[in-house]
């Protein structure tokens, strides 16, 4: 069985019952074992009142298994903050210690957003416009 790290965006969708998303996360729970960063949490409840993190965050965590940030975790995305503002490339912190999360568990990223990713580190589960 695949893992799978699914993005804030990806779940941002499925929340909103976006079709594209429900049928991804649907097939994803059939065929792989689906991991979230920690950091989403925080994304996802920024965007919500407290009656809608009260309805959709069991939801949310019905789904996924919560990977914390560990030391090597937080080691790569510094180094990865400074490789790329070398080459002239901003990132934006929680998304190198998303990146790290996908490549220390040996996870697949589900997003949208790829040009957020730019490490080769990265392997990306395909969206269709059929999921």
């Amino acid at each position: 069985m695949i893992g799978v790290l699914i993005d804030t965006d990806v779940w941002i969708d499925f929340l909103k019952k976006r079709e594209y998303a429900i049928k991804l996360v649907t097939k994803l729970a059939e065929q792989a074992q689906i991991f979230t960063s920690i950091l989403t949490i925080t994304e996802l409840r920024a965007g919500m009142t407290p009656e809608q993190a009260e309805k959709y965050m069991p939801i949310f965590y019905a789904h996924t298994e919560i990977v914390d940030i560990s030391k090597e975790m937080a080691e790569m995305g510094g180094k990865f903050l400074k490789e790329y503002s070398q080459k002239g490339i901003s990132l934006a912190s929680v998304d190198v210690l998303i990146a790290s999360s996908a490549i220390l568990q040996n996870c697949q990223l589900v997003t949208r957003n790829k040009k957020d990713f730019p490490m080769p580190e990265i392997k990306f589960y395909p969206i269709t416009k059929s999921d």
